[in-house]
């Protein structure tokens, strides 16, 4: 199973390894993390984190309106060689335009049909997402945004289902970003964005159910057959998508 790495100082900071694929080989631990935002990371968790996972690269998929509650990008990202801020929200507007968008199109609230318009309308980012997994001097590899569980959890998806891993899998994966939503609310607020209405129903709103992983996943088949499907209508071929298996799969 995934290792969830102990952190102080932000949340939800997994290991992508530890899956088997559909073909008996396992994703490799070590070349690919996830987290919530690390703006938080002081100097001290920060060579710790470093001293033991040695990423050499940051994907940072949020949008630049989410640095204003807090500029620092944090203690971690100064130790990193190279960060690639990829917003997969269009950065052309503003974040709180784009939200109440969504909610006009999807409702309020994470959904698969919300998650797969941001595969659909993204395409030139997702794009520069599979071009650092296509590089060896990526790795390891740590991609976050601010809760670590929404648009990182498509990056997830999507790398995880192009090893093999099982949909089920993939899912269950998803909503293990629950466990962290006490941590997230506390984020948000302390950042200055309090979720509407009482905590506990701001709560529930956050949680990742694994139907919203399922829809999406659904669409995602339908749609383009598989992750490597989307992938090469992005415009990567049969040998990239192995490549990318080569980095991840032991």
């Amino acid at each position: 199973m995934p290792q969830l790495i102990e952190t102080h100082e932000t949340f939800n900071f997994r290991d992508f390894g530890g899956y088997t694929s559909t073909s008996g080989e396992e994703v490799r631990s070590g070349v690919l993390f996830r987290s919530g935002s690390l703006d938080k990371i002081a100097d001290v968790e920060a060579r710790s984190l470093q001293d033991s996972l040695s990423i050499q690269s940051i994907i940072d998929l949020r949008h630049p309106d989410e640095f204003k509650d807090n500029p620092t990008r944090g203690s971690l990202v100064d130790l990193v060689p190279n960060r690639h801020p990829l917003s997969v929200i269009d950065a052309s507007q503003p974040m709180a335009d784009h939200t109440e968008s969504l909610n006009i199109t999807y409702g309020i609230g994470q959904s698969g049909p919300r998650y797969f318009s941001m595969l659909e309308n993204g395409e030139p980012v997702w794009r520069e997402v599979a071009r650092v997994l296509l590089e060896p001097e990526s790795y390891p590899i740590l991609a976050h945004c601010t809760a670590g569980k929404d648009r990182t959890g498509i990056t997830a998806a999507l790398v995880l289902d192009l090893v093999g891993v099982a949909q089920n899998t993939i899912a269950e994966d998803y909503a293990m970003s629950s466990a962290s939503v006490d941590q997230l609310y506390d984020y948000v607020v302390e950042a200055g964005r309090p979720p509407e209405g009482a905590p506990e129903d701001a709560k529930a709103r956050m949680i990742t159910k694994r139907q919203y992983m399922d829809d999406f996943l659904t669409l995602l088949y339908q749609s383009y057959g598989n992750a490597e499907g989307y992938v090469k209508n992005l415009g990567f071929n049969d040998s990239d998508v192995a490549r990318i298996r080569e980095f991840l799969l032991a």
